[in-house]
């Protein structure tokens, strides 16, 4: 954080963690248009760097090598909170990209969580936990998650949020040369698939109590799945590929994360992994670890933070 002049604070910079979706299970088409899932969600240590500062009478700018200026999620986040608030922040955003563009490891979700956390710092705005999360789920589906970093169960369209406690964990993210569309890869899924409430719902079940009784990496990495995955598979042979050369190196459990092109393998130590990311040279890969939560999100029953 970087004091002005007069006092206040001119500069404020946030990092933006990637996630992996340690488990995601895929229901029925929503009657929103979103699909019904189920996700063990983790914020890891690979981050890009925001950084967001005053611009009195220049507006807003976004400066993102991936994706500039309005169409970013974190230039949406902004107007957003403008709406809320009603009125102008002027302000720069600049993304430093670490987390790769199209790998489901939610990048841009996380860049606009971390905006919003910089403004509320570089405004010294006092926001409700509810309008947070109303904000941020404005914004998308993900974005929620990354305000409250560490491991949560998502559910609903991935808005409805649970806090759970997972051990320490150690991965290797590894991302083939591509990069993947969120909404094809889930129209995949539909193409290839028929899922309904009737046999998601259990499943959903199955994974919260088995998330729940996990004690161990080793449990954590028996519940690794991706429902996704398979149609990927399909059209893409690089990340089935990718997830192979994992396992051949060592991981106790491997999958994609997300809608991909990312995948990841667990490892039961961190000079495991460190080993495995060695080995993919010169291929993009990074050695991770999980993020500890900063503390609980005292939810409501439908999700949403609220205070109490």
């Amino acid at each position: 954080m970087t004091p002005n002049g007069n006092g206040s604070t001119a500069k404020v910079e946030v990092a933006a963690p990637a996630k992996l979706n340690l488990a995601l299970l895929v229901g029925p088409v929503r009657p929103d248009g979103y699909h019904e899932i189920a996700s063990l969600m983790l914020p890891v240590t690979l981050a890009d760097r925001v950084v967001v500062e005053r611009s009195p009478g220049e507006g807003l700018d976004v400066v993102c090598d991936v994706a500039p200026g309005e169409q970013n999620l974190a230039a949406k986040l902004v107007r957003e909170l403008e709406g809320r608030l009603e009125r102008a922040l002027e302000v720069r955003v600049t993304i430093t990209k670490h987390v790769p563009h199209g790998g489901g490891l939610g990048g841009g979700s996380s860049d606009a969580a971390a905006t919003l956390q910089a403004l509320e710092r570089l405004f010294d705005l006092d926001l409700s936990m509810k309008v947070r999360y109303e904000v941020a789920l404005a914004v998308g589906s993900d974005v929620p998650f990354f305000l409250w970093p560490g491991p949560q169960l998502a559910m609903g369209r991935g808005q409805v949020l649970k806090d759970v406690v997972l051990p320490g964990l150690n991965a290797v993210i590894v991302m083939p040369e591509l990069g993947l569309s969120t909404a094809a890869v889930y129209k995949w899924r539909d193409e290839d698939e028929e899922a309904t409430l009737k046999d998601f719902t259990p499943r959903v079940r199955v994974l919260s109590a088995t998330v729940q009784a996990a004690k161990t990496a080793a449990d954590v990495a028996a519940l690794v799945h991706n429902d996704l995955e398979a149609s990927v598979a399909r059209r893409e042979p690089a990340v089935v590929a990718a997830r192979d050369r994992l396992l051949e190196l060592g991981a106790k459990a491997a999958a994609m994360t997300g809608s991909g092109a990312a995948v990841f393998g667990l490892f039961a130590g961190a000079a495991e992994a460190a080993k495995a990311r060695a080995a993919l040279a010169p291929a993009r890969a990074w050695t991770v670890s999980d993020l500890q939560p900063l503390g609980p999100r005292r939810g409501g029953a439908d999700g949403s933070p609220k205070q109490g």
